[in-house]
């Protein structure tokens, strides 16, 4: 058994009244509490930044803490802080702390569930937890502009083959879609640019898409500069705060409700402003249905998004099957379940295959990471995309047709989160919050 599940917390108070109970400040030298604290703080941070839902945040955090002999009797994670109170018999300990705003790439978080098996089967020490975190957490990565240029030149491709019906539209989507890669590689490492890169890179995109639909270079609407913004169109954040509400986690999910579509209105201003510096009308913002090219652009889109992301979002070789069989499935699904009942059906299909698939894997030889796989996929049911185009058609006085298309994205939440939770339920419980 490990050394650490034997140890006590002989240096906590007693518990005598449970409306009056009193903590003693843990030793921070090497006490095994104050360690386990320390790394579930830590652990809880990290995974916060990789935009992970609180549900599931707190479902592991209690199974670390019961492969190491205690019981957590409370973990409350939020977006902005978290609280973790563990017990060992009759001895408490309570931790505060907030957590870390930021962005994981996609290799960064396997590593992290690779931990986190570590952690639940107790082979590793808290210690060591840390150490490994930091390390994950702190990895230094060199400027590697081409990879990030062609990575989202891809990625822009292979969703506007999804809906693009032209040649010349998937090239200027393509091209569009390296600009916005060059913006992102040169603000890697500039954090000063974070908060503003989606305002900055919708003013850039948006400039450069206006002056050439103005000079006659560019034939066609809006649609073709959506893939190139699609990195920063927070579909995930949408859909997982959708999700988090349905679980009844009400704060997380107004939270995330919120930051996406704060950060749907920075795009749409970046847009704007783009277009008045060029000297166009609100009436120049006009997006087409989604048409794709041919019926097997979407298929051949899907493999060439899945390249793109690989290069983008730095998928491990390893995960790369799994991210694929993922997407894939989740594709068809969509496609089954809107050719039969309609796109509200296919969300919601698609949503589910998405989380029982990706669970499955997890637990599989591959062991793609649930976050990992699902991820891209987000991208597939593209609900970020439909919010981000009503309320371009509103500003441009399309109002009809814009009120009836954001009443279609709220629904396709709706039918995406009602999807995560009911494949969550069917596939484990435990990952809408229920103790391990």
């Amino acid at each position: 058994m490990n050394k650490f599940k034997n140890s006590r917390i002989d240096k906590m108070v007693p518990h005598t009244d449970s409306s009056h109970t009193n903590y003693l400040s843990i030793s921070r030298e090497s006490d095994s509490p104050y360690q386990l604290l320390k790394f579930l703080t830590e652990l809880s941070r990290a995974l916060t930044t990789a935009g992970i839902a609180v549900m599931s945040i707190e479902s592991i955090l209690k199974k670390i803490c019961l492969a190491y002999g205690f019981k957590a009797e409370e973990v409350i994670s939020l977006p902005t802080f978290l609280i973790i109170k563990i017990a060992d018999g009759d001895s408490k300990a309570l931790e505060v702390a907030l957590q870390k705003p930021g962005v994981l790439a996609l290799d960064q978080v396997s590593r992290l569930y690779e931990l986190i098996n570590k952690a639940e089967n107790a082979e590793i020490t808290p210690e060591q937890g840390i150490k490994s975190i930091n390390e994950i957490i702190n990895v230094k990565r060199q400027h590697n502009y081409l990879k990030n240029i062609l990575g989202y030149a891809l990625f822009s491709t292979g969703l506007g083959m999804l809906f693009l019906p032209t040649f010349n539209g998937l090239f200027f989507c393509g091209a569009l879609g390296a600009i916005a890669g060059l913006i992102l590689a040169y603000s890697e490492d500039k954090t000063k640019l974070t908060p503003i890169l989606p305002v900055l890179t919708a003013f850039i995109v948006s400039t450069i898409f206006f002056f050439g639909f103005k000079q006659g270079i560019i034939n066609g609407s809006l649609t073709i500069m959506v893939p190139a913004l699609a990195y920063f169109i927070p579909g995930a954040v949408l859909s997982t705060g959708m999700f988090e509400l349905a679980a009844n986690n009400l704060v997380s999910g107004a939270a995330r409700l919120v930051q996406g579509v704060v950060i749907l209105l920075l795009l749409l201003f970046g847009v704007i402003v783009g277009l008045q510096v060029v000297g166009l009308s609100e009436d120049y913002i006009i997006a087409n249905a989604a048409t794709p090219l041919n019926w097997w652009a979407p298929y051949i889109g899907v493999l060439v998004f899945t390249l793109g992301m690989y290069l983008l979002m730095s998928i491990r070789n390893k995960d790369m099957l799994g991210v694929l069989i993922v997407l894939l499935a989740t594709f068809l699904g969509q496609q089954v379940g809107n050719y039969l009942f309609g796109g509200l059906f296919g969300a919601f299909i698609g949503s589910i295959i998405m989380t029982m698939l990706g669970t499955f894997l997890e637990r599989s030889k591959l062991r793609t990471p649930y976050y990992v796989s699902i991820t891209p996929a987000f991208w597939i049911l593209v609900p970020g995309a439909l919010g981000f185009i009503s309320l371009a058609a509103l500003v441009g006085q399309n109002y009809s047709s814009s009120i009836a298309s954001l009443i279609q994205v709220a629904l396709t939440f709706v039918a995406i989160s009602t999807g995560l939770l009911i494949g969550a339920v069917i596939a484990d419980p435990l990952k809408i919050g229920s103790s391990p």
